[in-house]
């Protein structure tokens, strides 16, 4: 027979199924939740509609203000000393704050080499220098300074196979036929520098008295020394501290009225930009 089931207009013939008397027809199911509710955070009050999108306003303000910065920075060189020094001061609004801890003592960026030294008497012939160690280095220049001139000199440069432990020319004439007294220079940047590398000087003709130095560059265990400034509360040491290490900057927002100190083991200048 012809009937309905349920709020759905379903025409069907015959007895209603079993499982539809107790199922009922299968389908989306929806599941209602009750709103979330807006409490101030002093009074402890629900918020209507008009408080909350006030609320949302004024945070989306400040955090507008917090990530533009402005026309100008107003700077300031702040002396940290061995105790807790403040470096800013409470305000009355959030403000965002650049720090950069400026003192950099660069070291082993460099390495000089005497390849030769002073006063070698090059004959005619080939002359190989000793092995450089030069894997912890990304380039290399060299210094020929020829104080006796005499023949033809020539300067190649040689790497060393890992593997066989033969030396392969990598770069010829590195002084483009320096014959003359003088002092001449040569980059030969990273083509050869590998883990081990030597220079052959070939004279032809009467010896040449000379010599050639080297300057190994930026040395992968290059450091930057320096005292570390350590920022916190008024009770900030060296060890709690936030550090900002010797050449590095800190980007950072503080909230009204939070002020904030910096300690350093040696005393130091840092350079505090506020965001106007």
């Amino acid at each position: 027979m012809a009937g309905k089931y349920l709020a759905d207009q379903i025409t069907f013939q015959g007895a209603i199924p079993e499982d539809l008397k107790t199922a009922g027809i299968r389908g989306r199911t929806v599941a209602l939740y009750p709103p979330y509710e807006a409490l101030d955070s002093e009074s402890g009050l629900p918020l209507d509609n008009n408080a909350i999108l006030r609320r949302i306003l004024a945070n989306t303000d400040i955090d507008i203000m917090l990530r533009t910065i402005g026309n100008a920075f107003f700077p300031r060189v702040i002396p940290i000393g061995t105790t807790p020094t403040v470096i800013c001061q409470p305000n009355r609004q959030p403000k965002g704050y650049v720090l950069i801890n400026p003192n950099q003592t660069v070291s082993g960026v460099t390495t000089s080499v005497t390849v030769f030294p002073a006063l070698t008497v090059f004959a005619a012939g080939a002359t190989n220098s000793a092995s450089i160690s030069v894997g912890g280095f990304r380039s290399a220049r060299f210094f020929l300074n020829i104080t006796g001139a005499g023949g033809t000199v020539t300067v190649d440069a040689q790497t060393q196979d890992p593997i066989s432990g033969n030396w392969a020319t990598s770069q010829l004439d590195l002084f483009g036929g320096a014959n003359t007294v003088g002092t001449f220079y040569a980059n030969i940047g990273d083509l050869g520098v590998d883990n081990n590398l030597r220079l052959v000087v070939t004279v032809v003709g009467a010896a040449v008295t000379a010599s050639i130095g080297a300057i190994l560059k930026e040395a992968y265990g290059a450091t930057i020394a320096g005292p570390t400034v350590f920022l916190g509360g008024d009770s900030v040491n060296l060890t709690t501290g936030f550090p900002v290490l010797s050449g590095s900057r800190e980007v950072f927002y503080l909230k009204e009225n939070t002020p904030l100190y910096g300690i350093a083991v040696a005393g130091l200048n840092v350079n505090l930009f506020e965001l106007q």
